[in-house]
């Protein structure tokens, strides 16, 4: 499973205890298929599904995690462009943002 965050403004990659001690605003899991479901912790995965979980003010919209799920070919890309559109929005990354993605594989 590869997972990135975005984490004093820089994406790199994620490792277990990036988001431990932070309250998460928002986490969502996503199908396979793209169907989402918000969720209070972030969830174990199945092939094909992905996971997505922020503390700070991300200024996306719920619809734009699925299309650019769905779009990626990896979470270190699905990542990319969720920070993308926040910054179209606000102009910058602020360095209290913090987003985790994952994505498991086929066959990881």
């Amino acid at each position: 499973m590869a997972g990135y965050c975005l984490k004093n403004g820089r994406i790199q990659e994620a490792w277990g205890e990036d988001a431990a001690g932070r309250e998460l605003a928002a986490v969502f899991h996503l199908t396979a298929d793209g169907e989402m479901k918000e969720l209070h912790e972030f969830p174990a995965l199945s092939e094909g599904e992905g996971a997505l979980a922020y503390a700070g003010e991300f200024y996306i919209e719920p619809l734009e995690v699925q299309i650019e799920f769905l779009k990626a070919a990896n979470a270190e890309k699905w990542l990319e462009a969720l920070v993308l559109r926040h910054v179209d929005r606000v102009r910058q990354v602020s360095e209290e943002l913090f987003v985790i993605a994952e994505i498991k594989s086929f066959g990881a």
